[in-house]
């Protein structure tokens, strides 16, 4: 057994296949999460836009009632005008579970972080730049998931 777990984690690792699936989401909803103190009310409305137009690109209809919703989550850690920063994109979803008593649950379908230490004078933009790689890999996966 301990084999087939070996060879099976060896060959998701050589094909650069990926816990999370994509694969059928034709809807999501935008929602940001913010506690990082410093950051400019336009560097949220950025973040939205963008990762509204990510969606719209690859065809995701966003705006619809009772769809996934795609997170980011913004947290701060503030020690002597550094600041450090977790970012987390993360796609939460209605689930049915498997058990005997089958249940509609929360869960999180996608997840993707970053961490960031940032000076004070480039917070926005790091965390805008952070935020597009994010999103990039997001777009990619969603691609891959297609074929």
């Amino acid at each position: 057994m301990r084999a087939i777990s070996f060879l099976l984690f060896g060959f998701v690792y050589i094909f650069a296949a990926d816990f999370w699936t994509l694969s059928g989401l034709s809807k999501a909803n935008v929602y940001v999460s913010n506690e990082v103190s410093l950051i400019d009310p336009e560097t949220i409305s950025s973040i939205k836009r963008n990762m509204r137009n990510t969606l719209e690109g690859e065809g995701v209809k966003t705006n619809q009632r009772d769809s996934p919703t795609l997170m980011l989550i913004l947290n701060e850690i503030e020690n002597d005008g550094t600041h450090y920063v977790y970012i987390e994109l993360s796609l939460g979803e209605d689930v049915h579970t498997f058990r005997d008593e089958k249940s509609v649950s929360f869960a999180l379908t996608y997840n993707i972080n970053d961490f960031l230490e940032i000076d004070e004078s480039e917070l926005d933009s790091e965390i805008l730049a952070s935020v597009a790689t994010l999103l990039a890999r997001f777009a990619k996966q969603f691609e891959d998931d297609k074929e």
